[in-house]
């Protein structure tokens, strides 16, 4: 449900390949500069790098959807709050507002793979230290929530702007979205798994599992054959740091089409922010469901982006990024208000399932834009600056959706988170450079 909260794109401005900068004409199919040259996927599975990082992320990711459902259910469970509940699906945000520009400049001045790793091993040891404090301090939980999510700052914007690096441009979106399969695969796998575990064993069980999975990540991107652009030395001043947090800013800011972009997906969050926190009080409170209610509906979700993950890898060559953002966002939108007229998993299967193709389309498409146009060099003060923008509307949204459903019917607040949604894509519809992107 939280996938999109990441999303990031741009419109028209310029693509750069093997070095070389050119235009990016509107219009273009999602891998119109690359598509006669990526005739085939057999060339990503000769790919070692791609495999290794691949292989490693799903492990992780399935660890990831056991901690995202057991630190929901343990302070649920400790204080049956809906706001104390929102909070830690808000805390796992926060970090992006603080420090997503700051961790993108990091990404563009050092070693990716070091830093990917050194934050897997950082993360292991946090997850590790949640059962230990969880029976003395509640307020702890929080606080290891927020230094896990802070790690993770450092780790997505690398990913992202490591990828270009190990795959050739013209397979970009194919390998983005074998990712966005195997992340999804877990969202299928995990979430019931995560499910399941909860009703039957302690949270501990997940945060100790999860931490394994973060060394086996790590472990991965250390066999990884990569070597790091050379790029000129960086002064390492705090005015030259100040000086590389405008350059990401003034490059989001100056290119019309990605303010236009960035504009949309921020009225997006906006709403998709609230569901998340939502989605857990519906299966537990309008469901009666518990843990294992909500673990369904996020594998259901799971199974869609599943779906919309390899539609697209089969239609890349013939669908335009706009077009397609637009109708994804809108299909979200209004799957997210027919949740508001159902009252059981089984009814509720069928909007959670079709979000989710939704989200993969909407999400697959703008990360693969943004990794296009923008040069390596500034991808990670660019992700940065997007992820601060787009997660700090998130975390706002997480809490007052939060807040909100202690006092408002649940389906009453998806009708309108629903709605938010769905008028981000108006945004786009109405912005000739989104909707010609």
């Amino acid at each position: 449900m939280a996938a999109a909260a990441a999303a990031t794109a741009r419109f028209n401005v310029y693509t750069t390949v093997e070095g070389q900068t050119r235009r990016a004409s509107g219009g273009r199919a999602i891998e119109a500069n690359a598509v006669a040259s990526d005739t085939q996927l057999a060339p990503l599975f000769r790919n070692g790098s791609f495999l290794l990082l691949w292989v490693g992320q799903f492990v992780s990711q399935m660890g990831d959807r056991l901690a995202a459902l057991a630190f929901p259910w343990l302070v649920y469970r400790s204080t049956g709050s809906a706001l104390g509940t929102g909070a830690v699906f808000a805390i796992y945000s926060l970090p992006y507002v603080l420090f997503g520009a700051f961790a993108g400049v990091l990404v563009d001045r050092f070693n990716k793979r070091k830093l990917m790793v050194a934050v897997d091993l950082v993360r292991a040891v946090l997850v590790l230290a949640v059962p230990l404090v969880a029976a003395r301090s509640l307020p702890a939980v929080f606080a290891l929530s927020f230094a896990i999510a802070t790690a993770g700052v450092f780790f997505e914007p690398a990913k992202l702007a490591m990828l270009p690096e190990i795959v050739a441009p013209g397979r970009l979106l194919r390998a983005n979205s074998l990712l966005a399969t195997s992340e999804n695969l877990t969202e299928i796998l995990g979430w019931a798994f995560a499910g399941a575990l909860l009703a039957s064993v302690s949270t501990s069980v997940a945060f100790r599992l999860d931490a394994v999975t973060f060394a086996v990540s790590a472990a991965a991107l250390l066999f990884m054959r990569y070597r790091a652009p050379v790029r000129v030395a960086a002064e390492h001043s705090a005015q030259a740091l100040r000086d590389e947090l405008r350059e990401g800013f003034r490059f989001l800011a100056r290119d019309r089409g990605l303010r236009a972009n960035t504009t949309m997906i921020v009225v997006c969050v906006a709403g998709l922010g609230a569901a998340y926190p939502l989605t857990f009080l519906f299966a537990v409170n309008v469901l009666n469901g518990g843990a294992g209610a909500f673990g369904a509906l996020e594998a259901i979700v799971g199974a869609g982006f599943l779906i919309g993950s390899l539609a697209l890898v089969a239609l890349a060559s013939r669908v335009r990024k706009g077009r397609t953002m637009i109708a994804g966002l809108a299909v979200m939108g209004l799957c997210l208000a027919l949740v508001a007229a159902t009252g059981s998993v089984v009814s509720a299967a069928i909007p959670f399932a079709i979000f989710g193709v939704a989200n993969a389309i909407v999400l697959i498409a703008v990360d693969t834009y943004l990794q296009q146009v923008v040069p390596n060099g500034m991808r990670g003060r660019v992700l940065g600056t997007r992820f601060t923008l787009t997660q700090g509307t998130y975390a706002v949204s997480v809490l007052v959706g939060g807040a909100l459903a202690g006092v408002i019917d649940v389906r009453i607040l998806f009708v309108v988170v629903g709605a938010i949604v769905a008028a981000s894509a108006l945004v786009g519809l109405l912005t000739r450079e989104v909707r010609d992107a």
